[in-house]
């Protein structure tokens, strides 16, 4: 697996990069490293990424559309603009209830 879809130094718009393919959540590496992961989604609407519990703390960023982030059963709706932190070694789901992108920072938990 690559460590990157993007090259370094170089300005990108992530927005414009991450294009929706039908029924498909589409996963774009911009850096991955051992505790840490950085990804840009695209999800088609009725897509679901499930997560289960893991050492990763998440901080995600919703760049456009609007998503349903759920945790330990804990539901809420998330805009463009707006973040929120998945805390490690919690049960998760994200739903696009309208397709959506956002930004996705993973890091391991010590």
């Amino acid at each position: 697996m690559k460590n990157h879809d993007f090259e370094q130094l170089c300005i990108f718009n992530l927005a414009r990069e991450l294009e929706y393919i039908s029924n498909t959540i589409v996963i774009k590496n911009i850096a991955v490293q051992e505790d840490c992961t950085i990804q840009g989604f695209a999800f088609d609407y009725g897509k679901v990424w499930m997560s289960e519990k893991s050492p990763f703390l998440r901080f995600v960023l919703i760049i456009e559309g609007k998503a349903e982030i759920v945790i330990d059963n804990n539901s809420t709706y998330l805009h463009s603009g707006d973040s929120f932190i998945i805390p490690a070694n919690t049960t998760s789901y994200i739903e696009a209830n309208q397709k959506f992108k956002m930004l996705c920072t993973s890091i391991r938990s010590k």
